[in-house]
């Protein structure tokens, strides 16, 4: 998918994270994504204190949680094929309603 990219507000990040699972908040919780890990043990002691924290304040913040919009311009679809001969769906926008569909080579 191609297209412009846009960051939500924080209430919308909150709400959207809120209707999702508990272990999306913990998940949110820990909120070191990408950082050195020093080890697997570091991680669960933060896992488990973050799903304890989930369990007891379901509202809890998330500061490092984001939603981001995506208008897409451009869309790919691959469909795997057992003799690599894959189908490839392109759907390019034409306008505020519009998609042209190209079938393209593997």
């Amino acid at each position: 998918m191609r297209g412009r990219v846009s960051t939500g507000t924080a209430a919308e990040a909150y709400e959207d994270l809120h209707v999702r699972s508990a272990g999306a908040l913990a998940a949110a919780l820990v909120g070191r994504q990408s950082e050195p890990l020093p080890s697997l043990a570091v991680l669960a002691e933060a896992s488990d204190a973050a799903w304890d924290r989930a369990r007891t304040e379901p509202d809890a913040h998330a500061p490092t949680w984001t939603r981001y919009r995506v208008e897409p311009y451009e869309v790919e679809f691959f469909q795997g094929d057992a003799r690599r001969r894959h189908i490839r769906l392109r759907y390019t926008r034409t306008g505020a309603d519009g998609w042209d569909r190209e079938l393209l080579w593997p």
